[in-house]
Formats: C-alpha cells, sequence, structure tokens
C-alpha cells in the first residue's frame, strides 16, 4: 500500500468514526437502546457469515471478500456495521463518486432474522447525510435497488428513481 494510500485510509477513518460517534448519540437521544453504529470490523464479517443460512437472505454477497476488496480500493468510502445489542442488524458500504459532490450506497443489507421493528434503512441515511456533509457532497445515491418493493420504500424517504441509470437520488 502507497504511504499516500495509508494516509488517506486513516485520514477518512477518522472522519468515519466521528461520524458514526453523532450517530451513537443520536440512539440515546431518541431512545433507541441497544443500537450502535460502528466501522465494520472481523466481528461484523464473522457475524454476516451466520446470514448465508438463513432462509430469508434475498442475497448471496459474500461480506469479507466483498468489503475487503472494497476497502482497499476506496479509500473515502462510507461503511456501516449497525448492532442492536449483540447482534448485527446490517452492514452497509458506500463510496463519493470521483468528483466528490455525490455519496452513493453501493451495498446495504439486513440481517435477514432481525426483529421486524428494528430499521436499519433510516440510520443509515443519517449516518450517509453526516458524511455527505463532513465530504461536501450535495446528493445522495442509492444504486441498483434490488427489486421493485425495495425502491418503492426507497421512494417513502423522497428518493427519485432514475431508471436509466438503476439508481435512486436525493438532493441535500
Amino acid at each position: 500500500m502507497l504511504a499516500t494510500h495509508k494516509e488517506a485510509e486513516e485520514r477518512y477513518t477518522i472522519l468515519r468514526k466521528a461520524v458514526l460517534d453523532e450517530i451513537n448519540k443520536e440512539f440515546s437521544l431518541t431512545n433507541q437502546a441497544g443500537m450502535s453504529a460502528r466501522l465494520i470490523d472481523q466481528m461484523a464479517l464473522s457475524q454476516s457469515k451466520l446470514w448465508s443460512q438463513s432462509p430469508n437472505r434475498q442475497v448471496d454477497w459474500d461480506w469479507r471478500e466483498g468489503y475487503s476488496a472494497f476497502k482497499f480500493r476506496y479509500p473515502k468510502r462510507f461503511e456501516m456495521a449497525l448492532w442492536h445489542d449483540e447482534m448485527l442488524v446490517s452492514l452497509s458500504l458506500g463510496r463519493p463518486t470521483y468528483n466528490g459532490s455525490r455519496l452513493r450506497l453501493d451495498f446495504i443489507e439486513g440481517n435477514p432474522d432481525k426483529p421486524k421493528d428494528i430499521k436499519v434503512f433510516e440510520p443509515t441515511v443519517l449516518a450517509m447525510v453526516a458524511y455527505a456533509q463532513v465530504l461536501g457532497a450535495t446528493e445522495l445515491r442509492v444504486m441498483h435497488p434490488i427489486n421493485q418493493d425495495v425502491k418503492k420504500y426507497y421512494e417513502r424517504f423522497g428518493f427519485s428513481y432514475v431508471s436509466k441509470a438503476d439508481y435512486l437520488y436525493i438532493t441535500l
């Protein structure tokens, strides 16, 4: 790894941690007991392996391998492991566009066996908004929604769909 890549990784990790600290404060203020936002680590990646055993899982993405490649390629990435007590409830990864004016959400997956009352998209969007602001981005994008129901769900949060490129966006 080049020194400049390592420096970028370290600099943006500090920013990611600061954003997640703010999200955790928000959890405390809104009485969302047990919820915590963290960086993706080996414990989260190990827990995500258990998702492959669930009959409720809708995707078959290897978070361990995928995260490793994404982490190396994008030091400015957005990442979040969302926990409820000791249960990993979601993982998400994204990155700024090359000109930095937009922040993409490339991957988000909720634990297929998490309790139904635990929402994962809302805190992910809050964290993305905070990270986008730190980066100076003015738009969020959710890339390639998995199906029509998921696309409609995102639209309820004010995102607009661009069919030609298969993503949703919202201006900040």
